[in-house]
């Protein structure tokens, strides 16, 4: 998560500043979450990785009132594709009962993709109107507010029925300024100079006591690699862990160079090779890197 999500917050800064007319921000997912649920209404876009972006999707619809009413679309250069945001709901399949509003929205943010602006803004009015009106599914009912409980197919009829009114309270939408969307060619950038300074060798071992481990690993350092570091479950446990950490069966073991010397991936082999030739289980490996000589992986503690 460190990697990534820091990936992402360097390329965040790096879009933003093309754009310096708009005010932003940055939020860590947890609070970010707890501001989208106390006030939603300062926030305008969020960006955010994938796994973010469907968990607090969800949390703004529910929000709104139910996860049933939001629509999304997935953009690019050469295709499109709008959806609900939700899943397919199957506890409630062939029941009549889901709010069919996500897929609703999804097809007007493509009816205004493709350039159908008029018929966009007629749908939607259309469900706004029957928001409005109290014709709600059991996901939004809600006594004293609601006027009528429907299911899926009456809802979608209600709607219908309301094609080409507009709402009274609810503010009308109109699309008639939406500027159509260009999305710039993607040009990728020159790759960083890449550069092997270790590797994490992950190992399945039974014992509980990191300091026996690191024993067995010394056995297998080559003559221009030495074990660095051993975690387990994130946090490091060697050397100088503390003894109350719990320890699971899989270990991350750290192996690198000293003194400026280049490693290589025959240092790997050869580690590997020593592995198995001292009966110590390695599961994979991950080869570690620097980018224009920063770190593209995570430090341990102390490191």
């Amino acid at each position: 998560m460190k990697q990534t999500d820091g990936l992402f917050h360097k390329v965040f800064d790096e879009i933003g500043l093309e754009y310096p007319e708009i005010e932003k921000e940055h939020w860590i997912v947890d609070i970010g979450a707890a501001k989208l649920a106390d006030t939603p209404e300062v926030f305008d876009v969020i960006v955010m990785p994938n796994l973010y972006g469907d968990i607090l999707s969800d949390v703004a619809a529910q929000i709104a009132g139910s996860v049933g009413l939001a629509g999304s679309s997935n953009i690019g250069e050469e295709c499109a594709m709008f959806e609900a945001i939700h899943g397919s709901a199957p506890r409630i399949a062939n029941q009549n009962k889901a709010n069919p509003s996500g897929l609703l929205h999804g097809a007007i943010m493509m009816l205004n993709h493709i350039g159908q602006i008029e018929v966009a803004e007629k749908v939607h009015n259309a469900w706004l109107k029957t928001i409005e009106d109290g014709i709600h599914t059991y996901d939004i009912f809600a006594e004293g507010v609601s006027k009528q409980a429907v299911g899926t197919k009456e809802f979608a009829e209600a709607i219908i029925e309301n094609l080409g009114k507009q709402p009274s309270l609810l503010q009308p939408v109109s699309y008639s300024n939406n500027a159509v969307l260009h999305l710039p060619k993607y040009k990728r950038k020159p790759g960083a100079k890449k550069e092997l300074t270790g590797v994490d060798v992950f190992v399945q071992w039974n014992g509980s006591e990191p300091n026996e481990l690191a024993f067995l690993l010394k056995q297998i350092e080559t003559q221009d690699t030495v074990l660095k570091m051993i975690t387990n479950r994130g946090i490091k446990v060697w050397p100088n862990g503390f003894k109350e950490t719990f320890c699971t069966d899989h270990w991350r073991c750290r192996f690198m160079t000293e003194n400026g010397k280049r490693f290589s991936k025959e240092n790997i082999i050869q580690l590997l090779q020593n592995a198995e030739l001292q009966n110590i289980d390695t599961i994979k490996t991950e080869n570690l890197y620097l980018f224009n000589g920063e770190p593209g992986f995570a430090l341990g503690h102390g490191q």
